[in-house]
C-alpha cells in the first residue's frame, strides 16, 4: 500500500500548553498564602519521612539487615560475603548459590553477622 505524502502526522506543527503562564494570574498575597502552605506541607511530608523510614510500602517495620552469607569450598570456609542482607534474602540467595555451585564443590550457608563461620562442615 502506498503511503501519501497527507497522512504523514510529523508534519504539522504542535501547540504545546504551558502552564507556567497561570502562576502570573494570582495575585501577590495569593502566591504568598500558597507558598506558605507549600512549606508547611512540605515540612510535614518530610517529618513523616524521617518517622517511616523503617516502614516498608504495607506499614510493616522493615527487617534488620545483620545476616551473612559464608562461603566453604570443598567442605572448608573460603570466605564471608561481606554485603549485608535480610534474613529471607540471606536464605534465598544461599538456596540459589547451593543449588547452582553444587557440581563445583561449593555450599553457602547463612549466619548472624557477630556468629564466628565453622572451620570445615561435617
Amino acid at each position: 500500500m502506498a503511503r501519501d505524502e497527507d497522512d504523514d502526522l510529523y508534519d504539522e506543527e504542535f501547540d504545546f500548553v504551558d502552564d507556567d503562564d497561570d502562576a502570573d494570574d494570582l495575585d501577590d498575597e495569593e502566591a504568598a498564602d500558597d507558598s506558605e502552605l507549600a512549606d508547611e506541607a512540605g515540612a510535614e511530608v518530610e517529618a513523616e519521612a524521617v518517622e517511616d523510614e523503617v516502614v516498608d510500602e504495607y506499614g510493616r517495620p522493615e527487617p534488620m539487615a545483620n545476616y551473612v552469607v559464608h562461603v566453604y569450598q570443598n567442605k572448608k570456609f573460603n570466605r564471608t560475603l561481606e554485603r549485608p542482607f535480610t534474613p529471607e534474602d540471606a536464605e534465598a540467595f544461599a538456596s540459589e548459590y547451593n543449588r547452582t555451585s553444587k557440581p563445583y564443590g561449593r555450599f553457602a550457608i547463612t549466619g548472624k553477622n557477630d556468629a564466628k563461620p565453622k572451620k570445615t562442615l561435617d
